[in-house]
């Protein structure tokens, strides 16, 4: 009996014992959910500022209203200046012979038509003989009938059109046609006015059909090739303005146009070429120089623009604040699209109609940080 009572006492005691420690751990899981809404609430009220109107004023707090714009935005791109490809011309040989006389040299500035060189070509004598042949013919040919006349042109017209194609004028096959006297030396003429770039002849050399001479480009008007990279072409498009810019000349600029943006991405450098064409004042500008250039791009109204004094914070971990009212103000985050030194975009955080703080948000700042080293002390 006495075994049996001393048995119950002690599943007595055990059963108090468990009740004791369901009471205390319900106690704690209670404080700890009470503790979480309390972080929460305090996690929500440190991104909060209060002021009085006073300090309102004296901080010199001012506030826009959020929206949906347009804003102009400056591209600086990469370039090199080019030869206009289409005022470049290469000069060659149309008949071998020997060198006679040479007049331009390289840096030489020749206007269209100016005498380059003088080349004497047996094959050039040929042919003059045999288009002064096909005059007497032609002339004859008058006097019989009207085929013959005809074989008889068309025997001209081929021989004139092969010292058209060797560099003869018109003027100078009226003067061959009327003097009925070859011209010695195959004249060599600038086909535009240009500056000489290059020059392979000598006096006295022999050189054979097809031989390069000379190489000339008209320096008025030059290329520039701009890099353009992938994020920045929708903003880019062919007749926009420019503004070049080298070293060379700090404090001057050449304005130039958008011709031509190329269709081929460079797989290496990531980019895409754009032709600029640039009128070269006081031919200050030498191909193969490199250059900044501007272009003056916008950036559309499909979303939230604000400027860039109201975007606080680190590259990746941007933050506004918020007008709550006239002396609240709530720490925002955002997600901001393209940066400039004038204009943030926002993608995420803002909505259209919401008032936020664009002059004094430093000293909001630093009023949150005191409020929330206050609150952990």
């Amino acid at each position: 009996m006495k075994y049996l009572t001393h048995r119950i006492l002690t599943l007595l005691i055990g059963f108090l014992g468990l009740l004791l420690v369901s009471g205390c751990g319900k106690k704690t899981d209670e404080g700890s959910e009470t503790g979480h809404a309390e972080h929460t609430s305090e996690s929500t009220e440190n991104r909060m500022v209060h002021l009085d109107r006073h300090k309102v004023f004296h901080a010199g707090i001012r506030v826009e209203t959020v929206q949906r714009k347009s804003v102009p935005i400056p591209l600086t791109l990469p370039g090199k200046v080019s030869y206009n490809e289409r005022k470049l011309a290469h000069i060659t040989a149309r008949v071998g012979g020997r060198v006679e006389k040479v007049n331009a040299f390289i840096s030489d500035k020749v206007g269209a038509g100016d005498l380059l060189m003088e080349l004497f070509s047996q094959e050039f004598l040929s042919m003059q003989s045999e288009f002064l042949q096909t005059v007497e013919r032609l002339q004859r040919s008058e006097r019989l009938g009207n085929d013959e006349r005809s074989t008889a042109q068309s025997i001209f017209e081929s021989a004139k059109r092969k010292l058209l194609v060797v560099g003869l004028t018109e003027d100078d096959l009226h003067e061959i046609e009327s003097s009925r006297t070859p011209k010695t030396y195959l004249p060599v003429r600038a086909p535009f006015a240009a500056t000489i770039i290059a020059n392979s002849v000598r006096q006295g050399a022999f050189v054979q059909a097809g031989a390069e001479l000379y190489e000339l480009a008209d320096l008025s008007t030059l290329w520039v090739l701009a890099d353009i990279y992938e994020k920045d072409l929708p903003r880019l498009r062919s007749g926009m303005k420019t503004r070049v810019e080298v070293s060379a000349y700090p404090d001057e600029s050449f304005e130039g146009q958008i011709s031509t943006i190329y269709g081929v991405l460079d797989e290496r450098t990531r980019t895409v070429k754009a032709r600029i064409e640039v009128r070269n004042k006081g031919s200050k500008l030498k191909p193969e120089m490199f250059c900044n250039v501007h272009v003056q791009t916008e950036l559309g109204k499909g979303t939230i623009k604000i400027p860039a004094s109201a975007l606080l914070g680190e590259t990746e971990n941007h933050f506004v604040f918020v007008a709550v009212n006239d002396t609240t103000f709530e720490k925002r985050d955002v997600r901001t699209g393209v940066e400039t030194r004038e204009f943030a975009e926002i993608l995420d955080g803002l909505l259209v109609g919401e008032k936020i703080v664009v002059k004094g948000g430093f000293f909001l700042k630093s009023e949150l940080a005191k409020e929330t080293f206050g609150e952990e002390h």
